[in-house]
């Protein structure tokens, strides 16, 4: 009785009959849409960082437009190796440093401040009681030693200056500048890195530190990433010529790996999304993973061409074959990695949305593998004596693979179980615990004894100013900035900042640092008058005496023009994730006692680095919810329609969940915070790890309608398709595991060992928990005749034209 071909069968008769067709017509589109790799850019911008629509950031960009500063602070400090900073010498390079920041576009001038500012003011009195606002240290530097002594007794005995433009021991003074929207932070990086250069020498040394420090740093480990991703890609030809010791075996992987690295890359191009430097590693990811699909396909058709080696046509039928048992678990296996990127689409960031489009297609692409790799396979040379993975003979790695399943299975099925839900409750317990944001001090992007994080210990020490500013605005009718409840409300807040928080505040700038210098002189420097008139009538005199005498270019950093708007700005020590809850708290607690309106305008939260760092991880915190559950449940719906069973899809998902929580467990264990870097890897590392357990379920499927026994059909497929899963664990786990050793940014490294951990996670459950759960719960589907066995498949190749 003739067995009528499948749809299945039909379509990968066709595919194998035009295959020559089909390889020049993707090789050509390929290389046309490559050319869109030219036109990729690589930048970090700071907009797509944080959630577009969260109040803070709308509040921080619309400020940032009259005040400046949306471009991040950079904060310089220029330490004397001995003594202090009071020599003519150091003075000097502070005064040049400012000077060529005042002068470069890449900053605003009015936001640069230091000692030798032209805005940096000081309160005189002269002959006759009369007060003078005057410039500290400008036009020049002190030039003798009553100048010099001078200068210090100014600068100490004003808390203003005291600790915050010169360290309090005096043997660092500071620099604070703010570069604007349109500068890339590579050209930012580049002016710093230079001045840094210029004026370090045996007697100084300088130390710069901020956001556009932090991603120009990370630009700069540019080479040093391809350079790890070059030993990575090494690693990988190894294992591939390990694993098959022939040409196709090495060729038809890293010729798939390219075709798709050429379409990701195209689209990236051709669509113009920003390329981030910090999307590097999950680049890299998707590249392991089409290597490693292919080598799963390459070994099939390997296997199928020993098995029809003696036909006419063996690498005709081999491709077939390959296509016809590969493209369902290869195209449901790139759904489910396509889903864990689609996901990333639900934050409200346009970096991760960007991340959710371009590699998701990326991933798609690896779809192609099922049809390409077969077709190049079947015009290279001929593989002589190589042996497939999944060969009858028992090597080595069967020794491991059948006894792992055997013991899972019967043996050791309670301890299988009873290690499960173990892991289910370590784990639950440690995610409680996983903080959202950066949990340490300095920057995870980067090791502890880098440069950077050096640098900023050393001005967290030194000095009352950081990078890390917190902003409070005002809004209101014209002139109403001059309204005493603002300039007191200004006040008040930074008090109650200070007490609540007193390890972590440092300092508050405001036009009251103004009206605080001169009430203090006005009471002979006694600093218990180091605050702003509690008087009404000399509050307003005071202010009114503010806006009369100092300069409009130095009032233009606390208030604009018609003053309606003003703003003070709160500098902390850190943005570790517990002290953001405690700033928003604390902040939000003053204003339950005073009113944020007032007669004539509003006061408004919040911005600064800080205020973007808690509005940041207030959206990490809700969409990191939402993505580990739409990632779970993608794929078991993806599952489900792959398998057309509701168990399918709860035995492939249901598991998920436990290395999901080996994940955050090892990230709270590690102070690894969840932050929009290392959520995205979280959510692409549960898709891809499902793939394994696809692979082992299709072909305990196939062996099923063979034979008909549960325990023969595990084993068989464990003996033969656990070997693939093994090798494309392999090659997926072992160059990623290589950043851990050999790369100089910290979060690549922990990514590498993190990412290579939570995939050895699921091939392990691959090899142990789905075994057992295959015998125990004989899943229906499985028994589905729906899929024709070898038998009828060589009758459809003898009752069918394959041959060229």
């Amino acid at each position: 009785m003739e067995t009528r071909p499948g749809r299945l069968d039909r379509f990968s008769a066709f595919l194998v009959r035009r295959r020559l067709l089909i390889l020049l017509c993707v090789l050509v589109g390929t290389a046309i849409f490559s050319f869109g790799a030219t036109r990729i850019k690589t930048e970090v911008i700071l907009q797509h960082l944080f959630p577009y629509d969260h109040p803070y950031l709308q509040l921080h960009t619309r400020f940032s437009q009259v005040f400046g500063g949306g471009g991040f602070g950079v904060v310089l400090a220029v330490k004397a190796k001995d003594g202090d900073v009071f020599d003519r010498e150091t003075l000097l390079k502070v005064k040049k440093i400012t000077d060529e920041l005042v002068l470069r576009k890449e900053v605003y001038r009015v936001l640069t401040s230091s000692m030798a500012s032209q805005s940096t003011k000081v309160v005189k009195t002269k002959a006759k009681g009369e007060i003078v606002i005057d410039q500290l240290m400008f036009p020049d530097v002190p030039q003798n030693e009553e100048e010099m002594e001078l200068l210090k007794m100014h600068i100490f005995s004003n808390p203003s200056y005291n600790g915050t433009l010169v360290s309090r021991d005096g043997a660092a003074a500071l620099i604070m500048t703010v570069i604007r929207e349109n500068i890339s932070y590579e050209r930012a990086f580049q002016l710093f890195r230079s001045l840094a250069e210029k004026y370090s020498d045996e007697k100084t040394s300088v130390h710069i530190v901020g956001y556009p420090m932090l991603m120009g740093w990370i630009y700069s480990h540019k080479a040093q990433m391809y350079w790890v991703f070059g030993i990575s890609v090494a690693v990988m030809v190894l294992i591939l010529f390990i694993i098959f010791r022939n040409f196709v075996g090495m060729i038809a992987p890293m010729a798939m790996a390219l075709i798709c690295t050429g379409l990701g890359l195209g689209f990236i191009g051709w669509t113009g999304i920003n390329f981030s430097p910090l999307l590097y590693v999950l680049a890299f990811l998707v590249g392991a993973r089409m290597l490693s699909n292919a080598v799963q396909i390459t070994n099939r058709y390997i296997f199928e061409y020993h098995a029809n080696h003696k036909s006419e046509h063996p690498r005709q039928e081999a491709a077939f074959m390959t296509m016809r048992a590969m493209l369902m678990p290869n195209c449901t296996a790139v759904a489910t990695d396509a889903a864990g990127f689609l996901v990333l689409g639900f934050a409200k960031i346009i970096l991760m949305q960007q991340l959710a489009i371009m590699m998701s297609f990326w991933m798609i692409t690896i779809a192609l593998s099922s049809i390409m790799v077969p077709i190049l396979c079947s015009y290279l040379p001929r593989l002589g004596a190589a042996a497939p993975l999944t060969g009858e003979k028992k090597g080595g790695l069967e020794r491991v693979t059948i006894p792992m399943a055997r013991f899972s299975m019967f043996s050791g099925r309670y301890i299988i179980g009873l290690g499960a839900i173990a892991i289910l409750f370590f784990g639950a317990w440690q995610t409680t615990k996983l903080k959202v944001g950066d949990p340490t001090p300095g920057s995870p992007i980067l090791w502890p004894d880098h440069t950077y994080n050096q640098d900023q210990e050393l001005i967290n020490k030194k000095f009352d100013a950081s990078s890390e500013s917190f902003m409070l605005f005002y809004e209101g009718k014209p002139g109403s900035v001059y309204d005493p409840i603002v300039t007191k409300t200004f006040e008040a807040f930074a008090r109650h900042m200070a007490e609540r928080l007193p390890d972590i505040y440092k300092t508050a700038s405001s036009i009251n640092s103004f009206g605080k210098m001169i009430n203090l002189t006005l009471h002979d420097g006694d600093e218990i008058w180091y605050e702003m008139p509690r008087n009404p009538e000399l509050l307003s005199g005071l202010l009114g005496y503010i806006g009369t005498n100092v300069d409009r270019g130095t009032l233009g950093r606390f208030l604009d023009s018609t003053a309606e708007r003003a703003q003070i700005t709160l500098f902390f020590s850190d943005h570790m994730s517990d002290n953001m809850l405690r700033i928003r708290e604390a902040a939000y607690d003053f204003f339950k006692d005073h009113p944020m309106k007032t007669d004539n305008g509003e006061f408004k939260l919040a911005g600064g680095s800080v205020g973007l760092e808690i509005a940041l991880n207030e959206e990490m915190r809700r969409s990191h919810a939402i993505m580990d559950i739409m990632v779970l449940v993608t794929i078991f719906f993806m599952c489900t329609l792959a398998f057309r069973s509701f168990v399918a899809g709860a035995m492939l998902a249901l598991p998920l969940i436990l290395s999901n929580l080996v994940a955050f467990a090892y990230m709270a264990l590690t102070d690894i915070g969840l932050s929009v870097n290392t959520l995205p890897c979280s959510a692409v590392g549960v898709g891809i790890g499902v793939d394994f357990s696809i692979y082992l379920y299709c072909r305990c499927k196939e062996e099923f309608a063979q034979c008909n026994d549960w325990n023969e059909t595990v084993f068989t497929a464990v003996r033969t398709a656990g070997k693939g899963i093994v090798f494309t664990g392999i090659t997926l786990i072992l160059p990623i595991l290589v950043w851990y050793f050999v790369s100089d940014l910290k979060f690549q490294a922990q990514m590498g060992f993190f990412l290579s951990m939570l995939l050895f996670t699921n091939m392990v459950a691959a090899l142990t928990l789905h075994p057992l759960m295959i015998l125990v719960i004989k899943p229906r589907f499985m028994m589905r005749q729906d899929s024709l066995s070898r038998k009828e498949g060589e009758v459809i190749k003898e009752s069918r034209c394959i041959g060229d």
